[in-house]
């Protein structure tokens, strides 16, 4: 079991160097992420606990994953097995719960407590099956993983969202469509092989707006079961529904853009910055577009 967990510590400290960052700052990392979880909970006590909650939820629901629960489980015996998903779960978590006890949220700790126990004893055995029904076609792939991976976590966003519905509470609807527009745009964080990049037959322009086109029509398509009864139910916030809308309208454009123009290798610390200032300052979306879609333009010319 030590040895197991060294382990997942050189490749943390691998993920780090491959970031460009020296290892030591791992932990400030952490430190930073809480101070912010922090703040955030000072200043939107509400939208921020349930926002971090299902943060947690999504990282346990990954941890959970039939394919490597099942490696462990042939590596070591049930003892040790338990043991080590009993430690990471906590681990993952334990900083959560701390926060939410601080600032009162005990139903919240106490239902993130219970998943942590729950998700040692279960794993999501269906979440890569390749006969996994999505609401989407084959291309492009990266909806089709990323609702695989975060299909639990639409389905609660969902629920929350008909429960602010039903009791008159339509920011919480809108809450939970922000929620799946920055889902989304995570989900372009899967790099493809150079090989499929190759066998596509468009030019860069055409092929970033082939890519544009199907993301926002992919998204719409996972918003419209909230977007809907929220315009029948509350007309006068359809202009709320549609700013919302339109964040994933340029989010999704910003993804891709950022995804190409650092193509084959993964979005790296500075432009994960970049993203999470974007997210913050949203107007900055507009700027910053025009500079990855030329720069993405640029590399695929010499990728393909």
């Amino acid at each position: 079991m030590k040895t197991y967990f060294n382990l997942q510590w050189k490749i943390i400290c691998r993920s780090m160097k491959d970031f460009g960052l020296p290892w030591l700052l791992i932990f400030p990392a952490i430190a930073l992420v809480y101070i912010s979880f922090f703040y955030l909970l000072r200043l939107y006590p509400y939208w921020a606990a349930y926002l971090i909650f299902l943060l947690n939820f999504q990282a346990l629901f990954s941890l959970a994953e039939y394919q490597r629960n099942d490696f462990l489980k042939m590596t070591f015996n049930n003892l040790d097995y338990y043991l080590i998903r009993m430690l990471e779960n906590l681990i993952l978590s334990l900083g959560t719960v701390i926060l939410f006890i601080i600032f009162g949220k005990l139903n919240l700790a106490l239902v993130l407590l219970a998943i942590v126990v729950l998700f040692v004893f279960v794993s999501t055995n269906s979440l890569w099956s390749s006969t996994f029904p999505t609401p989407f076609r084959k291309y492009p792939f990266e909806f089709i993983i990323g609702f695989r991976r975060t299909w639990l976590l639409l389905i609660i966003l969902y629920v929350l969202a008909y429960i602010g519905l039903t009791y008159d509470n339509q920011n919480l609807a809108l809450f939970c469509m922000f929620c799946i527009c920055i889902c989304a745009t995570l989900y372009y964080q899967v790099i493809e092989p150079r090989m499929i990049l190759w066998n596509q037959n468009r030019k860069p322009v055409a092929f970033l707006f082939h890519k544009f086109t199907r993301g926002i029509i992919q998204l719409s398509l996972l918003l419209l079961p909230i977007t809907v009864p929220l315009c029948v139910i509350f007309p006068e916030d359809i202009t709320k529904a549609l700013i919302v809308w339109g964040l994933g309208l340029f989010l999704i454009p910003f993804a891709i853009c950022l995804k190409y123009a650092v193509f084959p290798r993964k979005v790296s610390v500075s432009e994960s910055i970049v993203l999470g200032l974007c997210l913050t300052f949203y107007p900055l979306v507009l700027v910053i577009i025009p500079y990855y879609y030329y720069k993405a333009i640029q590399n695929l010319k010499t990728a393909v």
